[in-house]
């Protein structure tokens, strides 16, 4: 907010690499400034804000793009190239597989609070998620294990796993 402030007239576009429950809000806001964007993934926490964003992109005309590490590597081309030749068949059915979560997930909300460390904002990085009682499990890395501030697994490194086939597969 403090850099949109201050620069907003003077920059063309962001890219946004904040903790993932903030990037929707951070994108909308570049976006309704008329600012392009690339956002690093997830690019949105839910349904709702992913549509919010698509109908801003096509109201403001600016060019948006969410970052997927592997997504423009060469062996996604590859698997696309195989499956779009015929090279190995029809596919009738895709398992993908990772070894993810390496952090702590899909626990109860910490019931003891700690006293917050004086390099961390915590009401700045809570931003639209609920303010819950600052934690040690929380950050600086394992937030992505609770709802309210990352997406788990499945937003962490299926948009990686899974992008391939839903490429390859046109889905």
């Amino acid at each position: 907010r403090k850099m949109y402030d201050e620069m907003g007239k003077s920059i063309d576009g962001v890219i946004i690499a904040t903790a993932d429950h903030t990037h929707a809000i951070i994108t909308a806001d570049a976006m309704t400034m008329g600012k392009h964007v690339y956002c690093q993934k997830p690019l949105t926490h839910s349904v709702y804000e992913s549509r919010l964003l698509t109908n801003l992109a096509a109201s403001t005309g600016v060019v948006t793009q969410m970052g997927n590490q592997g997504a423009s590597g060469e062996g996604t081309d590859l698997v696309c190239e195989w499956i779009w030749n015929g090279e190995i068949g029809e596919v009738t059915k895709v398992e993908c597989a990772t070894d993810r979560p390496i952090w702590p997930q899909g626990l109860n909300a910490p019931e003891k609070a700690d006293r917050i460390p004086n390099t961390l904002n915590w009401d700045l990085f809570t931003g639209p998620a609920k303010l819950n009682p600052y934690n040690n499990v929380y950050h600086p890395w394992n937030w992505r294990g609770w709802w309210d501030y990352g997406t788990g697994a499945l937003g962490n490194m299926a948009c990686h796993i899974l992008h391939q086939p839903f490429r390859a597969l046109k889905l």
